[in-house]
């Protein structure tokens, strides 16, 4: 699994969790249908305007560490 299909993931779980709409996402948010679809789904390449927007109204953080080389 990818990171942007496991972000997709927990995304789409969050979402279904607190009984929240994808129209209610897209309203909060301003993106389209297909902009969450994909976003869920793991693919396209969505900006992290897009992402910060989606993942702060479900009360979500993105999480970024470094990996030792």
């Amino acid at each position: 699994m990818t990171t942007q299909e496991y972000l997709g993931q927990k995304i789409a779980q969050r979402r279904r969790e607190l009984k929240i709409s994808q129209e209610t996402v897209l309203d909060y948010a301003d993106i389209s249908i297909a902009t969450l679809s994909n976003l869920e789904q793991g693919k396209g390449n969505q900006t992290i305007k897009t992402l910060t927007k989606v993942l702060d109204y479900l009360g979500l953080e993105l999480d970024v560490k470094v990996k030792e080389r």
